[in-house]
This record gives structure tokens, sequence and C-alpha cells, in this order.
């Protein structure tokens, strides 16, 4: 009871030790992760209101890993394309959801193991060996039936449950594509404009007043006047999400001018060395990578070859010099020999065996009949004999008798027998035994701390974006624009990056990284960030959006003084050709090109004017995107062919319609739906 007593005595002090170690706690994981305590908990993106989970995109990750079978890819890339994919399927599940879209189990069950099953049994059949999609499904739920070890088995039944998966998701594509293009098929108002827009082609004298040819500081605009114009468009600068603007330098770790030269000597002294000793193969030095072979002579490369013309046996020679690459060679000998033979082979189990169907070949059985009980087999089987991987079988190839089968192979005890008859002997070739030798001539590790500590000392006398960018060519660098969001694997075109991606997302606006970077990536690298865009659009305050409005606008003034100066001033071409003191010229016209030879490309109300007007007819003066324009239209030319509904709707559907739009699918999907992307969070 004493015990109880001072405990409730004492409750209010335990209360508050207790909840402050567990407040502790909270805040300590939600500093050390991040991803806690009102944060992006396990969602490693989110896309609208579907989330994408980090667990879940690591098993995709490591999938993808795997089918990339050694070849070499940035992870951030790799992550990037992954978290795009899932993104994509996350758009497609909420337009199907949004659409009652389904699959069911009849429609399943009929491209899995029914009629419709001829594609999976194909892909059955090349991944797992199975004879079809029926039987490897037995296999998998049935495995005592075929002995299947039950570890084996579970691999199958998870690849049978992944396999219809992506069936039913390739199903529901298939309806949802063929609901979307029945949606826009062009009709015949459709086709007959297309057409019309294409129809006839009319040629015009012209003659212009460029706007470049005034003083751009007389026709600035004004900020109204570019934001003005931005506004009308905006819509066409949407963002899902932030966008932040970098400036980079990126030094290359290369060799200094002294390594170069250092590098220089050691190849020559190395030469000295190879022909002071005619045996010697100078593998003394592991900088230098050997490969000696035999080759046939005239399989050489050219310069190879062109050295070799000029060596004697025992003699080593440079070859080549690419960059910081050399290349030497070494002969150490040239002989006539038989370099290749071609052969029918097989492979059967067993000694026995391969005694019975060796007499059996050898009795004028054929290669085909008997090699339907081979484990396996080839005809026609080209083998180089100069290949070390063959050395075993090189004199027994050479010497055997060309129409004899054989096998090479003596213990009877042997699990696998090889059964060869040589169907070719051609003549003798030269063969050179050679020797080939690479270097690189790599930065040594006082050029590498040099390159990364002037980076250093300029970074950390440049702190601030401006001076970065300002300062970068006097001092030997050169800087590169970039845009990061959270959904870029890299700054730029530079591997490895990741790093600097999440210090771009994290800093503020003006700041300047570290330097990273390092040997394995070949550079060293610093970002400055100049701004970010975290509105619904990208600001007119953005330097190219900016250059490009600032440019219309005044190019709209310059066309308003033009058009208030030539104006009436002339009534045919030939007077306005006069007064501007130019001689006109001659192009076609067609409503629907892009571009207006000798004029410019999306020249609206240029097209507009000429598509509406007669033969003879004056236009002028006409407001164009880089000049004023005035036109005579001396022809219409007709259509080269008459309207055809099918053709015309085809082109529709082809230019405009459905088929168009398959290609912008993932944004139409997107639409407004904001991304939120939490990869730097949880891969810093």
């Amino acid at each position: 009871m004493a015990t109880l007593e001072k405990i409730r005595s004492r409750s209010a002090l335990l209360l508050i030790i207790v909840g402050a170690a567990l407040l502790a706690f909270i805040i300590g994981d939600f500093f050390t992760s991040g991803r806690t305590l009102f944060g992006t908990g396990t969602t490693l993106a989110k896309v609208g209101n579907k989330k994408i989970d980090v667990q879940e995109f690591q098993q995709r990750v490591q999938a993808a890993s795997q089918q990339m079978q050694g070849r070499k890819i940035d992870g951030s890339v790799l992550n990037q394309q992954v978290l795009n994919t899932m993104i994509t399927e996350k758009l497609f599940d909420q337009e199907a959801e949004d659409l009652g879209l389904n699959v069911t189990s009849e429609e399943l069950t009929s491209v899995m193991l029914g009629d419709n099953a001829a594609y999976v049994n194909r892909m059955v059949q090349q991944q797992t060996g199975a004879p079809d999609a029926k039987t490897f499904y037995d296999m998998a739920f049935n495995p005592s039936k075929y002995g299947v070890p039950a570890a084996e088995a579970q691999q199958y039944q998870q690849y049978w449950i992944d396999l219809e998966k992506q069936m039913e998701q390739n199903l529901l594509r298939q309806k949802f594509q063929t609901l979307f293009a029945g949606t826009f098929v062009g009709n015949d108002l459709d086709a007959k404009a297309l057409y019309e827009d294409n129809a006839s082609t009319a040629k015009i004298v012209y003659v212009k007043s460029d706007y470049s040819a005034l003083n751009d500081d007389e026709y600035a605009p004004s900020d109204a006047e570019i934001k003005a114009l931005y506004n009308d468009e905006k819509n066409l600068y949407a963002l899902s999400e932030p966008v932040s603007t970098v400036n980079y330098i990126a030094v290359d770790i290369a060799p200094s001018a002294d390594d170069k030269v250092k590098g220089q000597a050691k190849v020559e002294t190395f030469l000295e060395d190879l022909n002071a000793d005619a045996a010697s193969v100078g593998n003394g030095d592991t900088e230098f990578d050997m490969d000696r072979a035999k080759q046939v002579k005239s399989s050489l490369n050219s310069q190879t070859a062109e050295a070799l013309a000029e060596m004697q046996t025992g003699e080593a020679r440079l070859v080549s010099k690419v960059g910081n690459n050399y290349t030497l060679a070494k002969l150490f000998g040239c002989s006539n020999e038989l370099a290749e033979v071609t052969v029918d082979f097989m492979v059967v189990d067993g000694a026995a065996k391969a005694d019975s169907l060796i007499a059996a070949l050898n009795a004028g059985a054929s290669f085909d009949s008997i090699s339907a009980q081979a484990l396996q087999s080839q005809k026609a089987y080209k083998v180089s004999l100069l290949d070390n991987q063959v050395a075993e079988l090189r004199d027994v190839l050479t010497g055997a008798t060309v129409g004899r089968y054989f096998t090479p192979d003596t213990a009877a005890e042997a699990q696998y027998t090889r059964i060869f008859n040589v169907t070719e002997k051609p003549a003798p070739v030269e063969v050179v035994d050679l020797a080939t030798y690479t270097y690189e001539v790599l930065p040594s590790a006082a050029t590498i701390n040099k390159l990364q500590s002037e980076l250093m000392d300029y970074v950390a006398a440049h702190n601030n974006a401006k001076a970065f960018a300002d300062s970068a060519q006097a001092a030997g660098y050169t800087t590169f624009p970039a845009q990061v969001t959270p959904s870029t694997p890299s700054i730029g075109n530079l591997e490895d990056s990741h790093a600097a991606v999440a210090w771009v997302i994290d800093a503020k606006k003006g700041q300047v990284s570290p330097v990273f970077g390092d040997e394995q990536s070949g550079k060293f690298f610093a970002v400055a960030l100049n701004d970010i865009y975290d509105d619904e659009f990208v600001p007119v305050r953005d330097p190219q959006l900016n250059a490009t409005y600032t440019a219309r606008a005044r190019n709209d003034k310059k066309a308003a003084a033009l058009m208030e100066q030539y104006n009436g001033k002339a009534s045919d071409l030939a007077g306005y050709a006069k007064l501007l003191g130019v001689t006109p010229d001659t192009t076609d016209v067609n409503f629907g090109q892009v571009q207006v030879p000798g004029i410019g490309i999306y020249e609206a109300e240029i097209l507009g004017k000429v598509a509406n007007a007669k033969a003879g007819q004056f236009l002028g003066p006409v407001k164009g995107n880089n000049a004023i324009v005035f036109m005579q239209v001396t022809e219409v030319a007709p259509a080269a062919r008459p309207y055809d509904a099918t053709q015309d709707q085809a082109r529709y559907n082809q230019q405009r319609g459905a088929q168009r739009m398959m290609g912008n699918m993932e944004a139409i999907m997107l639409g407004n739906k904001k991304v939120k992307n939490n990869m730097t969070t949880f891969f810093k």
C-alpha cells in the first residue's frame, strides 16, 4: 500500500517524464527520417489523389535492375524511369475507375488459358520453356503431378499471378484505347474542313518591310505590354510540379599537360623494354593491359596491319594514339595454319549412346534424323581453331577426316558426349602471334586535387547565384543553364548528380552548392539556384519566356509604326515596292502549311488573308511575325485530287484525331493534376 501511495503521489511527475520521453522519440524520429509527423510517410509520390508506396516502388526498381542484365545506367535515372511508369499507371487506373472499365473473370481466363491465349502461350514458352500456358499453370498449382519442388512451385505461382496482373492491365488499356479512339473520330465535316485547308495553293508576289530594320531601343515594350501577351498564352506553360532554374559549372577530371608528358614518357620506356628482349611480354607493368592471341593476318584492323608490315619477329611498335589512349603491338611469330573448320555437332547423354549414333551416322543416317535424339545440335557451325577456348579440340579437329563422325570425349563415365563431323577445311592462311597493349594516361592525384580545390575556392569566393554566373568566364569556367524538378534525375547531362538535385530541391533562391562529383563520375561540379517557379504557371520573369515575349511585344510596336507609316500610301504592289525600294519576290501559300517560304513560320494572319483572297487581289499591309507584308495573289491553283471521304477521314484521325492524341495520352490524363514527388526525401 505504501508503494502504491508513493506512485499515486508522484503520478504527475511520472506523466511529465513519460510524456517528455515520448515527445523526444517522436521529434527525434521526425528529424532523422523526415518522413513522419505530418511528413510523407511511405508515400514516395502522389499524382492527383493516387499514391505510390515506397516499398512497391523499390520492388519495381529491383525488377527493372534485373532486366537491365548488366547494362550500365545511372541509378537515379532508372529510379525516375520506374517512377514515371508507375505515375502513368496511376493516371490510367484513375481513368479506368472514372469510366467504370473493368476486366471480367471470363475475359481474363480467355486470354490466359482459353481461345485467345496465343500471346500468353508464346510468352510462357519463351520465358519458362513450358509447352503452353495450360501446362505451366498446372505445373505451378499441381506441382506434385510433375515432381516440381515446393520452392520452385512458389516461384511458378508468383510468375503466374504477375502475368495475370499484366494481362489484366493490357486488357484494360485495350478497352480504354478503343473507347478513346471511338471518341475522336473525324466526321464528314471534320474531314472536309481539313481537305479544304490544304486544297488550294495560291501563288503570290510580295514585298515586305522587316522589323529588324528599326532600332530596338526606340520600340522598347513596357512590362505591362509583355505581360499582356504572356497572359493570353500562359496556359501553354502550366506546371505540374515546382521548377528550379539553375546554372552549373562542370569540370572534367582529365590529365594535365604534365600528366600527358609523363604518360608519353612511360609509353616510350615501356616500348624500349619490350624491344630490349625479343621474348618479353612486358607483363610486369600492370598499367598496360595486354591481350596476346593468334590472329588471321587479313583480319587485323588497318592501323595494326600497317604497323605489322614494318615489324620483325620480337619487335614492338606504337600502333595508334587517340586522345590519351595508346595502343602498342609486339609480334611473336608468323605461320601458315588452318585457322577455321566448319562442323556439324551434337551433344548426347552418355558415351554408349554416342557410339551407337556415330555408327548410324557413318553408316549413312542423316544428321537431321539423328539430331532429334540429341540434347543439343548445330549444323554448319564455324569453329575458330585460334580461339583459346577450343584449345583442347584444336589438334583433333585439325587432324579429323572430313565427312566422318567421331567423338573427342574418351571418358566412358562422362554424363555428356560430343559428336563432331568436320564438313569443311579451308586452305591454311597466314596467322600472326601478336600481343596488343593498351594504356590510358589518367589524371594524377595532384591534378585531381588541384581541379577540386580550385573549384571549391571559386565557389567559396562567389557564393551567390549572380556572382557565380557573372565571374565564371573570367575564372576560366563555363556555366550551363538547367531546370530541376523533384522528378529530375540529374543536373543537365551530368551522370550520378542526384545528390545535387536533392540539394537544389532543399536550397533557397540565390544559394550556391558545395562541390559535387568524384573520379568515378569523371567530373567535379557545382550548382547555383537562380529562381524557383512554384506557382501554377512558368512566370513571365523566366529568362527564355521573357526574351520571347519581349521580342514579340517589340515587334508589335514596330508593326504598328510601319502600318501607320505605309497604310494607304500606294494602291498596288508596284507602288509599295517603289516606296520600300525593293524588288518583289514570289512564293506559294497553302493554308495548311507551317512555313511560308521567304516570309516565316506560323504566319497565321498572312495564311488567313491569302486563303480568302481571289486571283488578282491585292492584300496589304498585313502584319506578319517579322515584317509587314504587301501581297498580290496572282493565281489560285485547285487541289491536285478531289475530296475522298475515306482517305480524308483517315488523314484527319492521323493529324487531329485519336492517333494524334495517343502520342500525348500521358499529358492528357495528367490534365491539371499536380505531381508530388518525394524521391529526394527518401533517396538523398
